[in-house]
């Protein structure tokens, strides 16, 4: 019995060794990093580190800040149009990619090629695209006898034209997450509902999105955290700009603390945006727990 035990000891010991390495490295690049973060977001903290105490100055600064109220409307106003819309669109090519057509393979492949691009070369490809004087985009409204339109250079399109790019990458790799659920639906289940009468769109509704709403969940849940953290297309592509239509509230954290070259209050943006992910996280385990 003794022997057994020792043995055991010595495997969680060795096991604990082989981790330590890891578990200090994150410690150090991640936990610390972290802690000093929100430290910080309670201080007066200058680019040239001199810190003096602020209290809740930061934060109370986010309710007063014109600024940070418009990148705070900025980013909702993001979040609550591309969730559904991400979702409506990358279940509906889920559905259509599931049906058995010449090139099924061939089609699916090609349209995972968005997920393999990194966002800066996406943003590099819709920049050209969007281009006012040499964009295809604006050619070919030219052709149809149409004026070009300033995509990223007018506040009241260039949210959306942002919106339009983010939906083209993250839909591809949604609509692979929904089609292999759907695979895993048991055709049993669709046929018991032929059998009853129903039809295509009272089993979608029925059995299909029954069936998915787990995944759904899990979708909604992924989406909803990319679109509250999203920083590289406003930052490519206009800079939070034109007239701070595109400042969200994590490029309102790098601009605050990077360009201003105040740490304290970009930290506390950071951390209250961090606080809303928490919320809409728990909020979205809750509801899934009452659906089931």
């Amino acid at each position: 019995m003794i022997p057994r035990r020792n043995a055991r000891r010595d495997e969680a010991l060795t096991g604990a060794v082989f981790m330590l390495p890891g578990v200090g490295i994150i410690c150090v690049c991640v936990f610390i990093p972290i802690v000093l973060a929100f430290a910080l977001s309670f201080t007066h903290c200058s680019r040239f580190l001199t810190i003096r105490w602020a209290g809740l100055y930061n934060y109370q600064k986010l309710i007063t800040d014109p600024l940070a109220l418009r990148s705070l409307i900025n980013t909702f106003l993001y979040v609550v149009t591309f969730v559904p819309l991400n979702l409506v669109l990358a279940l509906t090519i889920a559905l259509l990619l599931n049906r058995r057509f010449a090139g099924m393979k061939l089609v699916r492949a090609v349209y995972f090629v968005p997920v393999v691009l990194s966002m800066v070369v996406t943003v590099s490809i819709f920049r050209f695209l969007y281009d006012y004087e040499y964009g295809p985009i604006n050619a070919v409204l030219n052709a149809m006898g149409f004026s070009s339109v300033p995509w990223l250079d007018h506040k009241s399109c260039a949210l959306w034209a942002i919106l339009a790019m983010a939906l083209w990458k993250s839909s591809a790799f949604f609509s692979i997450i929904l089609l292999a659920a759907l695979q895993d639906v048991p055709k049993s289940l669709h046929e018991a509902a032929m059998v009853d009468g129903a039809g295509p769109i009272s089993r979608f509704f029925h059995v299909t999105i029954p069936s998915l709403m787990s995944v759904i969940t899990a979708v909604v849940a992924l989406s909803s955290i990319g679109a509250f953290r999203v920083f590289v297309p406003m930052f490519v592509l206009t800079e939070g700009g034109p007239a701070f239509s595109t400042r969200t509230m994590a490029l309102h954290a790098y601009k605050i603390g990077f360009d201003d070259g105040n740490l304290g209050q970009s930290s506390a943006v950071s951390f209250a945006l961090l606080a809303i992910i928490v919320l809409a996280t728990l909020m979205l385990n809750r509801a899934r727990r009452r659906g089931t």
